[in-house]
């Protein structure tokens, strides 16, 4: 084992978008053909989420990089308006100075390791800053073979937050010898904006391990009061944020119900999560006497034990996905799949055989979904187990990681 190969990542919390990386950092076929070395940019809740879910062990490299985000810790004296806008002006007087500080502390690092690989992974793009910093730093430092993975759908120049990121954009790209995406929405979207020619760009799609529940199906259902419930019982695991899609969810319960008599001993929808929305999205509930149909149920501590319960898994979101962990692992679990038509999701999700797709915003295909999936328990085994073979043919750990390690041999090899 004579290859190295360093991973970094710059996220405030171990999220969705770093599943990719447990997934890689656990696989013994990745330890015992590379020695791997990880750099990051340090806070307690990414540090308490990799301790969570990496059991490998391997030289780890945390460092702490000023941000400037926290507009909402100036005084709150200071209207938010004007506190955006001296954030604002802090980063436009200061990213360029921390970008060059983060491409020397990288650059340090770099040539101390001396890998063959950069693996760069990001939430989307633009990227975190010291991503950025990282691509810039490894062409500095003349690694071999520099990747960068993009987890979300880029951000084109129209908004002027954007005008000022082209030069560093450009100078990334010229840094960067291949960019990955999750799915092949998301790689058009960042083709077309950073420019990039089409053998500059791959999509891999993302993989899962399995985990495991730590209660039995009749233990959970008693734990939320469902053990007498004999209808149909779908359920949404996400946060309770506008492009999550709750209210068209609400929207199309209130639609059903509206239809239906006495539909609430048919089916119920579980919200799982919190956030910012959770008391309007219940002041609509309870406005709307959607009670019967509708519960939250705040945060699950083991999401496995939750999703094994339900029939039918939703995510109605409206904006910012890609290739959603949530929908793999409802597919893991032999479980149906209605989502909206986002991004990478149809590439997840076949349409009428594991699931249904609606359009954003759509409440009366939601509703429509809703209701087939209701009335027809044989429609909802057959997706169930369409769902479950889709899943082991290609969204694996195994799969995932296969994918990885022949991309890492090809540019072994071309070097």
């Amino acid at each position: 084992m004579d290859k190295k190969i360093h991973f970094h990542s710059d996220c405030p919390f171990f999220a969705g978008c770093e599943n990719m990386l447990s997934v890689l950092f656990n696989s013994e076929r990745l330890h015992k053909e590379y020695k791997v070395s990880f750099s990051f940019a340090y806070s307690t809740l990414y540090v308490q989420g990799f301790e969570q879910r990496v059991k490998k062990r391997f030289p780890i490299y945390a460092f702490t990089f000023p941000t400037f985000t926290d507009y909402y810790k100036l005084s709150n004296f200071i209207p938010l308006l004007i506190r955006k806008i001296i954030m604002g002006c802090i980063r436009l007087i200061l990213n360029i100075p921390l970008i060059i500080y983060e491409v020397i502390v990288l650059y340090v690092l770099f040539r101390k390791i001396k890998p063959d690989i950069l693996h760069i992974n990001n939430g989307g793009y633009p990227a975190a800053r010291s991503s950025l910093a990282a691509a810039i730093a490894g062409k500095l430092a003349a690694i071999p073979s520099i990747l960068m993975v993009v987890n979300n759908m880029a951000v084109d120049y129209k908004h002027y937050s954007r005008w000022l990121d082209y030069p560093l954009d450009r100078l990334v790209v010229k840094s960067v010898d291949l960019f990955i995406t999750g799915s092949k929405a998301a790689g058009l979207q960042l083709r077309s904006v950073l420019a990039l020619p089409i053998n500059k760009i791959i999509s891999l799609h993302n993989g899962i391990a399995n985990r495991l529940g730590t209660e039995n199906l009749f233990e959970t259902r008693t734990r939320l009061g469902l053990s007498n419930f004999d209808g149909v019982i779908f359920g949404v695991v996400a946060l309770l944020i506008s492009r999550k899609g709750h209210q068209v969810l609400l929207d199309a319960i209130l639609e059903i119900s509206k239809q239906v008599g006495n539909g609430s001993k048919c089916f119920k929808v579980l919200i799982e999560g919190n956030g910012p929305l959770r008391e309007e999205l219940i002041s609509f509930v309870n406005a709307n006497a959607l009670n019967e149909y509708v519960e939250f149920v705040g945060d699950e501590k083991n999401i496995v034990d939750f999703m094994a319960m339900l029939d039918v898994l939703i995510l109605p979101s409206v904006a910012d996905e890609d290739f959603p962990n949530v929908v793999l692992e409802a597919m893991a679990l032999g479980k149906p799949v209605i989502a909206s038509r986002l991004a990478g999701i149809p590439e997840q999700i076949s349409e009428g055989a594991t699931g249904f797709l609606t359009d954003p915003r759509n409440v009366e295909q939601l509703a429509q979904a809703i209701t087939e999936l209701t009335n027809d328990t044989q429609l909802r085994l057959q997706m169930g187990k369409a769902s479950f073979n889709k899943f082991q043919n290609f969204f694996t750990s195994e799969v995932s990681v296969e994918n990885y390690l022949t991309l890492y041999q090809s540019f072994n090899r071309a070097k």
